[in-house]
């Protein structure tokens, strides 16, 4: 496969921006040609400074949905514990009316203790519970969205629904896709296996992302199944005219991350997202991509930091190569 054959998005800048800068360059990427937008589910940063502006997902979304016309949408990822199932069903359905159809919803089980603790959410240990916790919620809105009235008995999950309902449904049939991000092969991807249209997962090599795609096969019931699964991955990316203008975007923005407080999120972004960002003129980067798609990637969601910056090219530099 190359770079071409690959669906590429966009994750949009959420953090130290405005919501005209996310919108616009929604807009943007919508106009080059981009195959999806995305946006974190983070009430802060998990980048730099915590308390930089943080653009909050789903109203958000909502805007970005009714300002575009073709690109689709997503989240990368909503946290099981931040919404009642029941809620995050209506919200998802109502985006998916707004956009005519072009939601894509994933989830995920939770993973930054620090927001969990400074916003007063349950960080429930020991990780298994909150994927288990993440399969209910999929089973609760593939429910409410498939059914003329839904009941449910918790199990994990304290909720109790009684001839429930999710009025309109999505426009989407039988609802949008439901992608699961993580990388736990016992737990993650079991899920994503049973009950998910799409996989997504970050920080690592095409070498990486073939171990884990090899683990996702052996829990799927059949190749067919297999098949059915979109794989994605999250990449940071930085891309110059010149090898030397991508290499200094890179640097900018690892002394703008180290430039905060420690924390266990950067530590992950600067052994992870940032080891394994393409970084190079458009045409290193697309051979870079393509090596994704050669071990069964089949989408990519790329992170350009540099990308809310009017005078950055980079989102056009990139599309203008994917196009040729």
């Amino acid at each position: 496969m190359s770079a071409t054959d690959l669906d590429v998005g966009v994750i949009l800048p959420q953090y130290g921006t405005d919501a005209d800068t996310v919108r616009e360059t929604a807009l943007e990427a919508e106009r080059l040609g981009y195959n999806a937008v995305w946006l974190e589910d983070h009430f802060q940063s998990w980048i730099g400074d915590p308390r930089r502006a943080t653009q909050e997902c789903w109203t958000t979304l909502s805007a970005v949905a009714e300002a575009t016309d073709r690109i689709r949408l997503g989240t990368l990822v909503t946290s099981q514990s931040y919404r009642h199932p029941a809620l995050l069903a209506k919200m998802a359905a109502t985006v998916d009316q707004i956009s005519d159809g072009r939601l894509d919803l994933g989830l995920g089980g939770g993973w930054y203790e620090d927001e969990y603790d400074r916003f007063g959410y349950e960080f429930r240990e020991p990780p298994a519970e909150r994927l288990r916790r993440l399969a209910e919620t999929v089973e609760i809105l593939q429910g409410l969205w498939t059914n003329d009235t839904y009941s449910h008995e918790g199990t994990h999950l304290d909720v109790d629904l009684e001839a429930a309902f999710c009025e309109p449904q999505p426009v989407q049939d039988p609802h949008p896709p439901i992608w699961i991000g993580g990388g736990g092969e016992q737990f993650t991807l079991r899920y994503t296996a049973e009950l998910a249209d799409g996989w997504n997962f970050g920080t690592l090599e095409p070498d990486g992302f073939a171990e884990k795609l090899d683990v996702l096969r052996d829990h799927c019931e059949s190749e067919t199944r297999y098949d059915e699964i979109r794989k994605s991955a999250e990449l940071f990316v930085f891309v110059g005219e010149t090898t030397a203008a991508a290499e200094r975007k890179r640097e900018q923005f690892q002394q703008a991350v180290l430039a905060g407080e420690p924390s266990e999120p950067r530590e992950f972004f600067l052994a992870g997202y940032l080891e394994t960002a393409p970084t190079g003129t458009p045409a290193a980067v697309r051979d870079r991509l393509a090596d994704y798609a050669d071990v069964g990637i089949e989408e990519v969601m790329l992170a350009v930091p540099d990308a809310a910056a009017d005078e950055d090219e980079s989102l056009e530099l990139l599309a203008n190569e994917l196009a040729d």
